[in-house]
């Protein structure tokens, strides 16, 4: 008898350990693959042989030419992608990839899956609730629309991966709380494809996982959202199995018939059970992140995936457990520590969790019925790995405050030892940093240019795709103040600039530590830029505005401004006291 393979992609994330774990226990010889070396469930002891290939994000087409070298004709009884990282691109070179037998709907239901203004449209015609939503395709757009809208407005790109010059980048949905920062975030997400701009409704996150032969439901299970990271709405870190709600049921009947399903998917809802009021969210055509909570409830979506595509048939199964709780650990650890620090944005939506609800969450955590996502008893080093990844993790954060902490010291003590003012008397060169170059470095060189009259300076940042313009909303603060910040365009520091530059002055700790690292050599004449004046911040740092309300914009300006103004003093000084003491 033939050995019957299996091979299983997005190794590194936890629903394809979960997929590896479950087909394993069917008898199946499984191999996994990744982009990267070690991937999660590489340390499983079900995982028989482990492969790498080119990042799908960056690399599409060097990907499909490696599946086609490892997985051609029938050297896979089936080839299963987790995520959308390897969706996509599977989808985009379809008539390319030589693998028989690649786990996936057709591509014209895909489309619709992929595309959420079109599954907002597929919502509509079937009678099925939506949010309140329209598509722009460019920033001009909101001209139109913007005073009509009521806030907060949900900022959700059309498909959640985008593409950028680089290759494909993964988006996610946002918030605005008011105009500015719908100008700024809806602009940003505008740069990889159409945004929709949703209404925000009020409700549990629930999702109907099901799997569905040619557009008929075989089996659904329903999990509810306990924890969402972050607090403002996302990912489930702590879920629950729950009754499936016939109204959510006959809405993704109703999809799945639509598009003729065939496979696995997860349709999110937004749910009120007190008025048993509901919206459709999103359609997810791939394994979802709740997947290990669906297995261990006996809802095993990987197996039944396996006899539908390869058997032709789903075997009868007993109903989910209800009332299991599964939870990843990394995620909830951040949740609870949101929770405990008292996070206040997310109060704009919905309250945040109170106390209680931590002493609730250790408490499930002697409940019998409740399991993780990662760590299992029968497959330990996945989860022991996890572990160490999560300790590994704690304390190179507990080691970046300690060292920013010293940093912020040290620094404080070059600028009132005169060091860095004796520095900048003799300067010719400046160079202002912050991570994107659209807001507080920009503004730092244009308003340093206009003190001066165009002594050299420049300035730049982190972000890796340059030629972007100016925040809207400081180009327009600018101008109230008579400052020009119009035809901007961004700029990604090289080491030609950091050698160039005979100071560097930069907008967060961080950033210097990121010099650091970048350009060792420039790491002793980098320096906070909002420490050159006392006023300006109590630690010398200056915040990013970027997509948050006006009032951000113009403290951010009046920081930035009083700096640069004290560096002009020093110069102007400098200037004035040399010709003085010339013989």
């Amino acid at each position: 008898m033939p050995i019957r393979k299996i091979l299983v992609l997005d190794a590194d994330l936890p629903p394809a350990l979960t997929v590896v774990r479950s087909l394993a226990r069917l008898g199946l010889h499984v191999d996994i693959a990744s982009h990267i070396d070690k991937p999660l469930a590489g340390y499983s002891r079900h995982a028989r042989l482990q492969l790498r290939y080119p990042d799908p994000m960056q690399a599409p087409q060097a990907f499909i030419d490696w599946l086609n070298a490892h997985a051609a004709g029938d050297a896979y009884e089936l080839v299963i992608p987790v995520t959308e990282r390897t969706v996509v691109p599977l989808v985009r070179h379809r008539n390319q990839v030589k693998a028989a037998h690649i786990a996936l709907p057709s591509s014209d239901s895909l489309e619709v899956a992929l595309d959420k203004a079109k599954t907002v449209e597929l919502a509509r015609q079937l009678g099925i609730p939506v949010p309140n939503s329209t598509l722009i395709a460019q920033a001009s757009a909101l001209d139109d629309i913007k005073d009509a809208l009521v806030y907060p407005v949900v900022i959700k790109p059309a498909r959640s991966m985008g593409t950028a010059d680089q290759g494909i980048v993964q988006l996610g949905v946002d918030y605005a709380f008011n105009e500015s920062e719908l100008i700024a975030k809806a602009g940003h997400a505008l740069r990889y494809g159409n945004v929709i701009l949703q209404e925000y409704f009020a409700g549990q996150g629930v999702g109907i996982e099901l799997i569905a032969d040619q557009g008929e439901i075989v089996y659904a299970f329903q999990h509810l959202r306990l924890h969402e990271v972050p607090l403002t709405g996302g990912g489930s870190s702590l879920r629950q199995s729950v009754n499936v709600e016939p109204e959510l049921l006959d809405a993704s009947q109703k999809l799945m018939a639509a598009l003729i399903w065939h496979g696995v998917a997860m349709v999110e809802f937004k749910w009120d059970p007190a008025t048993r009021n509901f919206r459709l969210m999103e359609i997810n055509g791939r394994f979802w992140g709740s997947l290990p909570l669906a297995v261990a409830a006996g809802a095993d979506f990987p197996a039944m995936l396996y006899e539908l595509l390869v058997n032709g048939k789903i075997r009868d199964r007993a109903p989910p457990k209800l009332g299991m709780l599964c939870r990843k650990l990394s995620s909830d650890l951040y949740w609870h520590e949101q929770v405990l620090r008292g996070a206040t944005a997310p109060t704009r939506l919905t309250p945040p969790p109170g106390r209680n609800a931590l002493w609730k969450s250790v408490q499930m955590l002697f409940n019998l019925q409740h399991r993780f996502d990662i760590q299992s008893m029968s497959d330990p080093v996945p989860g022991l790995v996890d572990i160490g990844q999560i300790l590994a993790a704690y304390w190179k954060r507990a080691r970046s405050i300690v060292q920013d902490r010293w940093l912020l010291r040290r620094q404080r003590a070059a600028w009132r030892s005169g060091h860095v003012a004796n520095t900048l008397a003799n300067a010719k060169h400046l160079l202002f940093i912050c991570y994107g170059n659209i807001n507080r470095s920009s503004l730092a060189e244009r308003y340093y240019l206009n003190k001066t009259n165009g002594t050299p300076a420049l300035s730049a940042g982190f972000h890796p795709h340059g030629g972007r313009p100016a925040d809207p909303n400081m180009v327009e603060v600018a101008r109230r103040h008579g400052l020009d910040m119009d035809n901007w365009s961004s700029r990604q520091v090289d080491s030609k600039m950091a050698n160039q530059a005979d100071l560097i002055f930069v907008m967060e700790a961080q950033h210097i530590t990121r010099i650091a690292e970048q350009f060792p050599e420039a790491t002793n004449k980098t320096f906070l830029l909002g420490m050159a004046d006392e006023q300006v911040s109590p630690d010398g740092e200056i915040a990013d505005p970027y997509g948050k309300s006006p009032e951000h914009y113009e403290r951010c300006f009046q920081q930035v401004s009083a700096s640069v103004d004290r560096i002009v003093k020093i110069q102007s000084s400098a200037r004035r006291i040399q010709p003085a003491l010339a013989p």
